[in-house]
């Protein structure tokens, strides 16, 4: 069981990622199109992974060629995940320890210093309950599932007959061709913080919390929300070096590096709270480790095709 200081420190291996506050008002937005709860086909090739232009995590910048994949259009939601537990009475990471990492901008007039003072444990808090025992789901059926641990992405994924993706399938998948970018989206294109972060977000693109799926433009690919609303769980273990797989683009359940200490897997796509000033990671080459046991009301997922052998 993971103890309140040491799933803090789990999640705070996420230097300059900051969380989700959980606020309703992105839950009940209106104008956003209903998505169906499909999948898009990426067709494989060749491309550049990682940076060398940006944090030391993303190089060095490497080829590798990556299969055909079909992917979630868009973030797992509260509804979809929902089903998951009625059909199999799943219990999560969070639940069974009785609570989760929240975030909690500061507030007015104080002068954050590091992370630690922007993140609490919440008693309560999983994903039925994302701010804590007296927040719930109403209103929130579209909005990407929080709170879920890396066992509880990946036995969503086995119910669903699928897999988590690999680091090298979400960003091709996220990149869609394009080149790589060291610019802030467009309030349209993604969900991040618009100002200084944490103490100021002028919501310049409508929302100041998670939002549902679909508010914001698809990729050149048709997927939503590849970067930015919630952080999403890969498959790919996190190593220092960054490098091809031995099967680029494809999941690898059988490799285990052996870490020491805790065990992290890559997370993609950045969080609505990342901003110029902090957690710049709106970028689809940006990378981060997350511990494998450690939840968050930032961090969710989605799902790809298992390979055809």
């Amino acid at each position: 069981m993971i103890r309140r200081a040491a799933a803090l420190t789990a999640v705070l291996l996420l230097a300059g990622v900051a969380g989700d506050d959980g606020s309703a008002e992105g839950a009940g937005a209106s104008g956003c199109p209903a998505l169906a709860d499909d999948e898009v086909w990426v067709a494989g090739g060749p491309a550049q992974f990682g940076s060398d232009r940006s944090y030391q995590e993303e190089a060095p910048r490497y080829a590798a060629t990556v299969k055909g994949f079909w992917i979630d259009r868009h973030e797992v939601t509260n509804r979809q995940y929902a089903a998951f537990v009625a059909a199999t009475g799943h219990v999560t990471q969070a639940e069974r320890e009785g609570g989760s990492i929240v975030f909690a901008p500061p507030g007015p007039g104080m002068l954050p210093v590091a992370p630690s003072q922007w993140w609490r444990y919440v008693k309560g808090a999983d994903w039925r309950h994302p701010e804590g025992p007296t927040s719930d789901l109403a209103g929130r059926d579209t909005l990407p599932v929080v709170h879920i641990a890396f066992a509880d992405a990946r036995a969503y994924a086995d119910w669903a007959g699928r897999a988590l993706p690999s680091e090298e399938q979400f960003e091709f998948a996220a990149r869609a061709g394009g080149a790589e970018s060291l610019e802030q989206p467009a309030p349209r294109k993604a969900n991040t913080w618009q100002g200084r972060f944490p103490v100021e977000n002028d919501a310049a693109d409508g929302h100041r919390g998670l939002a549902p799926v679909g508010c914001y433009d698809t990729n050149a690919l048709g997927l939503n929300d590849m970067i930015g609303n919630a952080w999403e769980w890969t498959q790919s273990w996190y190593l220092p070096g960054h490098g091809p797989t031995a099967e680029a683009g494809e999941p690898n359940r059988s490799f285990d590096p052996a870490q020491p200490g805790v065990r992290a897997r890559v997370i993609k796509g950045g969080s609505f709270l990342c901003a110029p000033n902090y957690c710049a990671r709106y970028r689809p080459e940006a990378r981060h480790a997350q511990a494998e046991l450690a939840g968050a009301s930032h961090l969710g997922f989605r799902t790809v095709a298992r390979p055809v052998r």
